[in-house]
C-alpha cells in the first residue's frame, strides 16, 4: 500500500510538474506576459482593448495617454510603439505616427509592423514608402492580409486596378474581405 502511495504521488508530481519547484506559477487575471514591467504591460492592456477588428480605436486620445506611460516605463517595448503609432494616425498626427512605427520597426521588424508603417505613409502621402513597407511585410509573411488590403488600396489609388483586386482578393483569402467586398460592391473588381 505505502509503495501504491509513493508511486501515486511521484505520478501526480510529474503532472503537476511543482514537485521540488521553489514557487509556484503567479496568477495572471489581466493576461500580461511578464516580459516587461506590469504597470507597462497593464497600461498596454487598457489601450489595446480600444481598438476593434477592423483596427479603429474608439478613443484615440485615452489611448495614447495608456501607451505613453507603457514606452515612458518600457522604451524598448515595440508593440507598444506600433500601437502608439496608429493612435497618432487617428488623431493625424502622421510624423509622430511614422517616427512610432519606425521604432517599432527597429525594435521588432515583424510584417504587421511594416504593414502598419506602410498604411501611415500611404496616409501621409509617402506612395513610395508605402510601396516598399507593404512588399517587406508581405515578404516576411504572406499571409498578412493587411498588407495585402493596403496594397491594394494602393494600387487602387495609382489606378493599378487589376493588381488591387488581386491583392484585395489575397486579403480576403488570408482572412479579411473588408477590401475586396467594397470594390466589388461598387463594381470597381468584378466578383
Amino acid at each position: 500500500m505505502r509503495i501504491l502511495s509513493i508511486a501515486i504521488a511521484v505520478f501526480l508530481c510529474g503532472i503537476l510538474a511543482g514537485c521540488g519547484a521553489k514557487e509556484a506559477p503567479r496568477h495572471n487575471p489581466m493576461g500580461l506576459a511578464g516580459k516587461y514591467a506590469p504597470e507597462a504591460e497593464a497600461a498596454f492592456t487598457k489601450a489595446h482593448v480600444l481598438w476593434d477588428k477592423r483596427d479603429v480605436c474608439s478613443d484615440p486620445r485615452h489611448a495614447l495617454e495608456l501607451l505613453n506611460t507603457a514606452v515612458s516605463l518600457e522604451p524598448s517595448y515595440a508593440e507598444a510603439y506600433l500601437w502608439r503609432g496608429l493612435a497618432k494616425g487617428e488623431l493625424r498626427d502622421w510624423d509622430g505616427a511614422f517616427d512610432d512605427l519606425s521604432r517599432a520597426v527597429r525594435l521588432k521588424p515583424t510584417a504587421e509592423a511594416f504593414a502598419f508603417r506602410g498604411l501611415m505613409s500611404m496616409r501621409g502621402g509617402n506612395l513610395m514608402g508605402a510601396r516598399k513597407d507593404l512588399d517587406r511585410s508581405l515578404a516576411i509573411s504572406k499571409k498578412q492580409h493587411r498588407a495585402w488590403n493596403f496594397r491594394g488600396a494602393l494600387n487602387f489609388m495609382e489606378g493599378r486596378i487589376d493588381a488591387a483586386c488581386a491583392d484585395f482578393a489575397k486579403g480576403c483569402d488570408y482572412g479579411d474581405c473588408t477590401g475586396l467586398e467594397s470594390v466589388t460592391a461598387t463594381g470597381e473588381c468584378p466578383k
